[in-house]
């Protein structure tokens, strides 16, 4: 059988012998009329190599012959899916205008279609505009200025957008010093306070005879007591210094009015 297909595609074979080698396939039940690709059917009664003869005759006709493409294509897709695999235009017989765009978008001049398709005609173009007239809608011009302003007003802001980035860059050397600066007075406070809780809980220790925790309420409590007693004496000390400087300067207006009595009596 693939002998007599290949003698079939090749067409190298003469009448004579496809003739004889289909009466022996037939005589031998090689060959019967369910395993016959190319075979025409015939109402006559003609005899044997009449009918092989006129069912495989080798002709240019081609409803007759194999097509290569279609024996090597094993991918079992629809010709529209192998098309759109391999990057072509499918066959769309039903497609109306918005096919037709859509096909000129995917495959451009590949797909036959007219340019043309992909703007409106004039008649759409009126039609659209008479139905803006209807609803009331802005003049086309107007519409078009305000775009234009819009997109002025969008390139106004990127451009500001972009002066705020260059003077923020430039200030960034000396953000980054202040963060630094920041950065190295906490760790510094931070140091301080941790000392100073460490001196408080030894003097809680010398206090209570043991070691206690940073939350026991005992020594919560003396810490208390211990910063209302600083307060206490902050306060008595800023006093202090107040009525040291209320008496200094009472003490330089009793010199000056000292002074201008001598002045007066003299």
């Amino acid at each position: 059988m693939v002998v007599y297909k290949f003698i079939v595609e090749s067409k190298v074979a003469s009448r004579q012998v496809l003739i004889d080698l289909y009466r022996n396939l037939f005589k031998t039940g090689c060959l019967n009329s369910t395993q016959l690709i190319l075979r025409k059917k015939s109402t006559t009664t003609n005899s044997l190599e009449d009918r092989a003869e006129s069912d495989y005759q080798i002709s240019d006709d081609s409803d007759l012959e194999l097509n290569t493409e279609d024996l090597r294509n094993v991918s079992r897709l629809t010709p529209n899916q192998f098309k759109h695999y391999h990057g072509l235009p499918p066959d769309m017989p039903y497609k109306d205008l918005i096919h037709k765009r859509h096909r000129y978008a995917a495959y451009g001049s590949a797909s036959g279609e007219n340019p043309r398709i992909m703007w409106p005609s004039r008649s759409t173009i009126l039609a659209m505009e008479e139905e803006e007239k209807e609803e009331g809608s802005k003049a086309l011009i107007e519409r078009l200025k305000e775009v234009q302003m819009e997109q002025e007003a969008a390139e106004e802001e990127k451009l500001e957008r972009r002066k705020r980035i260059e003077q923020n860059m430039a200030q960034m050397p000396k953000w980054i010093a202040e963060y630094w600066q920041k950065q190295t007075q906490a760790h510094k406070e931070a140091a301080v306070r941790a000392a100073k809780k460490e001196a408080l809980l030894e003097e809680a220790r010398d206090y209570f005879g043991y070691k206690v925790q940073a939350n026991d309420p005992k020594f919560q409590q003396m810490v208390e007591e211990k910063e209302e007693k600083e307060k206490a004496e902050a306060k008595k000390r800023k006093k202090e210094d107040k009525a040291k400087k209320l008496a200094a300067r009472m003490a330089q207006e009793m010199a000056k009015v000292s002074k201008s009595a001598e002045k007066a009596s003299s």
